[in-house]
């Protein structure tokens, strides 16, 4: 069967977001952020990235506009790493499914760079990562809205969609060999019990292999309609124990060394109650120095967002915590991240 659609690919329109992900483009009337701000611009390849799978009909056209899209990521994530980490899974999109695939492209390119691989190969890493799952994302947005249990056609269809991804980038001209390999390889595993072929070890190719970790983190730390998202540090507890053999080992070091226990977007609970969202990187088991708070110990939405020294006493970090996916504001993230 020719996996080329006679039309272009196209996704039922928006599921609400699992968590509270968005932020308010208009936030500040006075227009100060509109043209500036990485924040407006993540969300401008957002936007594209949208626009480009709901009209992929396998043409250079989309190659070369993928092409010139990842470059733009690429280059945004390694110049604003901190605020993509934190803002690539909370993008206002249609798809929760693509959201997570942006959130993907994001870490892995980050996991990338810290391996000291080529911008060439990060940026096959990001091409790989935002088109993995072109048949399959409608599919996966009804899983990320149902407590169903996979029927078994669902079951067929997650199994087969890295070859069927695959060959429809193999049939879109201009889709290079490293590209649809780390598409058909992403859920191959290193102790050879992964799928679509049941490789092994270095038969996986190397951008396959931060694809799966990254994908891995990047799914244990969002919410599903059976569990709530994990905090990080369980997250990484998951992938050094249940994980651990089906990982390349120096990938998942350098995941874990990258992250630490908070990183960048991490929602935390003050002694003072306020929640504030870390914006920094903060190496190995210790907790950022300073945060900011977003919420008020009432849980309303502070107007301007501060700074806090978490050395201090009433600043110090408590726990983990979130921002319901029912809150009826989201912070000014924009104003968030200028103060990060």
């Amino acid at each position: 069967m020719d996996p080329r659609p006679n039309t272009p690919l196209r996704l039922v329109s928006a599921v609400g977001s699992q968590e509270s992900p968005v932020f308010n483009s208009a936030e500040d009337d006075s227009g100060r952020y509109a043209s500036k701000s990485p924040l407006i611009r993540l969300q401008q390849i957002a936007n594209e990235f949208d626009e480009l799978v709901e009209a992929w009909s396998c043409t250079r056209h989309d190659v070369e506009n993928t092409h010139d899209l990842v470059a733009r990521l690429v280059d945004h994530t390694h110049v604003y790493p901190e605020m993509c980490l934190g803002m690539a899974g909370r993008m206002l999109m249609p798809s929760p499914a693509m959201r997570q695939a942006l959130h993907v492209a994001v870490v892995a390119v980050l996991i990338g760079e810290a391996l000291d691989l080529s911008v060439a190969q990060q940026q096959t890493i990001a091409r790989a990562a935002l088109l993995m799952n072109l048949p399959s994302f409608q599919l996966q947005d009804d899983l990320l809205n149902s407590r169903a249990h996979l029927s078994i056609g669902q079951r067929i269809n997650i199994a087969r969609h890295p070859i069927l991804a695959a060959e429809l980038l193999a049939h879109s001209k201009g889709a290079d060999i490293q590209w649809i390999e780390a598409v058909e390889q992403h859920h191959e595993a290193m102790d050879g019990t992964g799928y679509p072929h049941g490789l092994s070890g270095q038969d996986i190719c190397v951008e396959a292999r931060v694809l799966r970790a990254a994908d891995i983190w990047c799914a244990l730390s969002s919410t599903r309609p059976t569990r709530p998202a994990k905090y990080p540090h369980d997250a990484m507890q998951e992938l050094l124990t249940r994980e651990r053999m089906r990982l390349d080992m120096s990938v998942l070091a350098t995941l874990r060394r990258l992250l630490g226990n908070y990183p960048p977007g991490t929602l935390v609970r003050l002694a003072n109650r306020e929640i504030a969202v870390v914006t920094n990187f903060t190496h190995g088991n210790g907790g950022p120095r300073s945060v900011v708070a977003v919420l008020n110990s009432a849980g309303e939405v502070i107007g301007e967002p501060a700074l806090r020294d978490t050395t201090r006493p009433a600043n110090v970090i408590r726990s983990y915590t979130y921002i319901p996916s029912h809150h009826a504001k989201v912070p000014r993230w924009e104003k968030v991240w200028s103060l990060g």
